[in-house]
């Protein structure tokens, strides 16, 4: 089945993701790019290094440029200028739908660049402040996917992605999902039994948002795994896999999104289509 990660990044000096990215594993991987911060731990590829990815694989390697906030909202050209195909905000000091942040969004809407913003819990609260060169550091709170609602509300044209499932204000993703038409989620970062719960719980919910679609047509397989070392690669291969089984032996047998024709959409069909709208 075709597939693609919409939700990845590349480590620093990174070994081996050349070959994930031409195993067929994969037919696109979308790497966000956050400019060299450091997260659990591991230093992440600069934009240069992204850019090159992009550059070694046309048409399977895809890539989010790091929208700062920091600068000016012209940035969003400079980043369509060097190839990159959406923007990848991260950390807010306030939180995602502060009217301060308008402009970068306006002109995303304008220049048809989707936006992946991170909800719900983030690791190492201290690292992108501390790039930043400030003494302190944002929660998870700016990042409640609710805020995501009012961003839609004001650009409705943006196509705006729910990075991860906004854990722990999961009820809010759920509302994302099924009231606004163009929102959609990943679902990177799946890993809380509640959620799975939910998962087959809502997954034959038809959302409310005047698209006509099931809730399974809204969400994105992705990893957000970090490309560039042994055990992120195998991580990335174990969840392609894991999801499979999951559709294959559970979704398929209690759910009508099951079927092998559904689980195209989930799997590759709605990046797809997103990247393409």
């Amino acid at each position: 089945m075709k597939c693609i990660d919409a939700h990845a990044h590349l480590l620093h000096d990174h070994k081996g993701f050349h070959e994930i990215a031409e195993s067929g594993v994969f037919d696109e991987i979308w790497l966000m790019d956050l400019n060299g911060i450091c997260l659990n731990g591991l230093q992440l590829a600069t934009t240069d290094e992204v850019c090159d990815a992009v550059k070694a694989h046309p048409g399977r390697v895809y890539a989010f440029g790091h929208l700062d906030f920091s600068k000016t909202p012209d940035e969003v050209d400079r980043l369509k200028d060097l190839g990159f195909i959406g923007l990848k905000p991260y950390k807010p000091d306030t939180h995602w739908n502060d009217e301060k942040f308008y402009p970068f969004y306006a002109r995303a809407e304008e220049l048809n660049m989707p936006v992946l913003f991170h909800t719900g819990m983030a690791v190492s609260a201290g690292a992108y402040a501390s790039r930043q060169g400030k003494p302190y550091g944002y929660g998870p709170s700016g990042m409640r996917p609710g805020y995501l609602g009012g961003i839609s509300e004001a650009f409705p044209n943006l196509r705006i992605i729910g990075g991860h499932q906004g854990y722990p204000w999961f009820e809010e993703t759920v509302q994302n999902i099924y009231y606004y038409k163009n929102i959609v989620h990943d679902i990177s970062g799946y890993r809380h039994f509640d959620q799975l719960h939910e998962l087959l719980h809502s997954m034959d919910r038809a959302a409310n948002d005047g698209t006509g679609r099931m809730f399974h047509e809204k969400l994105l397989f992705a990893t957000d795994q970090f490309y560039g070392m042994e055990s992120e690669n195998q991580r990335a291969l174990k969840l392609k896999e894991f999801w499979s089984l999951f559709f294959e032996l559970i979704a398929s047998v209690y759910c009508r999104w099951g079927k092998p024709e559904e689980a195209e959409k989930f799997f590759y069909g709605n990046a797809f289509s997103l990247r393409n709208s």
